[in-house]
């Protein structure tokens, strides 16, 4: 038997381009932070100039460029005996000088689980 509810966020590190992955650890930090201090929320929103702020993101389109990259990921999680695929990210909008986005609720929880460590 397979694990049950584990969720493995592995590819994004070995897919993403550098500038990506360096967006979707602000997402994902950001994520972990939200649900630890205030629980999980129906859309979670970070700051456009903390993603602009990261080395080689020149503007806005590289954003949604790196967000398209991210959303063409998928997260694999086993439950009991089979493996399901999700996107990280379930909606995302940049406006405002925030983005905002949802996450799927079915990898919620192990989002919560995983050490700030894990992608350093």
């Amino acid at each position: 038997m397979g694990n049950t509810n584990s969720a493995d966020f592995s590819s994004f590190k070995k897919v993403l381009s550098p500038t990506a992955f360096a967006c979707f650890r602000v997402l994902f930090e950001n994520t972990r932070e939200t649900i630890a201090t205030r629980g999980p929320q129906q859309k979670y929103e970070t700051s456009l100039d903390d993603v602009l702020s990261l080395s080689g993101v020149a503007d806005v389109e590289s954003v949604a460029q790196a967000i398209r990259e991210i959303i063409q990921c998928q997260v694999e999680k086993h439950v009991e005996n089979y493996v399901c695929f999700y996107p990280f990210l379930a909606s995302v909008s940049i406006e405002a000088g925030k983005i905002r986005y949802s996450i799927h609720k079915d990898i919620e929880e192990e989002v919560s689980r995983i050490p700030a460590i894990f992608f350093v």
